[in-house]
């Protein structure tokens, strides 16, 4: 049986198809691996998401990913896709999805940057507003996600703006409304986790606790059946707490 590939390991310089070259490696995953990549003929910057072979021997799961890309091109919280490339990388034949390069962190690794690996309630649920709405658009567009998370969310502070890009959408099949709500229940989880998780819960402001509902499933989804519904909480409800 062929060795399942696990790693690409491509070195700084090595060709991409025909028009790109490896700058460096930005994350990986079950399904391939993600580069920073340089066009060569007009030195614009990508990210080139190739699939290792195994997981899309007939290139079907890179095509879709391709086409939910080009389907929320208008969403700002999608990276904009721009094209795939066959590439062959140790006599194997795979597909790069190429889009754009998102100048962000993953949001995990900036709440790790944080006093306490934890942020401010405010700073959190403005950040858990823009995931919001932007997955609103996304559901709006007739798609979901499916796997939101902090790896997958990448966050750029701009003056008292947070700019966020989701990675890594996943095709399990059509949108149903339950898929959608997995989506909601994913967001606050992402705001749980911001907040210190289960340690740091019982500290947090009342307005705070409404909203992640101890993470209980049943509680969160009575409030906020659709991501609208938790996005237009976020910018109605009145701050009664004093917290620093």
């Amino acid at each position: 049986m062929p060795q399942k590939t696990t790693s690409f390991n491509l070195s700084v310089g090595r060709r991409i198809g025909s028009r790109y070259e490896v700058e460096a490696l930005l994350g990986a995953g079950s399904e391939g691996e993600v580069y920073r990549v340089r066009d060569r003929g007009t030195g614009i910057y990508r990210a080139a998401k190739i699939y290792f072979p195994e997981t899309d021997p007939k290139q079907r799961r890179s095509e879709r990913h391709a086409q939910k890309l080009e389907c929320l091109r208008d969403c700002s919280i999608v990276l904009q896709y721009h094209h795939s490339e066959t590439v062959t990388i140790r006599k194997h034949t795979t597909v790069a999805v190429i889009s754009e390069l998102c100048e962000g962190q993953p949001l995990q690794q900036w709440v790790d940057a944080h006093r306490g690996k934890r942020v401010s309630p405010f700073v959190t649920l403005t950040v858990l507003h823009n995931l919001a709405s932007g997955l609103e658009q996304v559901h709006a567009m007739g798609e979901y996600h499916a796997d939101v998370h902090t790896e997958n969310i990448l966050i750029r502070p701009r003056g008292v703006r947070f700019d966020l890009k989701l990675i890594d959408f996943y095709d399990w099949g059509r949108p149903t409304k339950a898929k959608k709500q997995q989506d909601v229940l994913d967001a606050v989880r992402v705001a749980y986790d911001m907040l210190g998780g289960r340690a740091q819960y019982a500290k947090q402001p009342n307005e705070v606790k409404v909203i992640l509902a101890g993470l209980r499933t049943d509680y969160i989804l009575k409030r906020f059946p659709t991501m609208a519904d938790l996005r237009r909480h976020l910018e109605g409800f009145q701050w009664e707490s004093t917290f620093s």
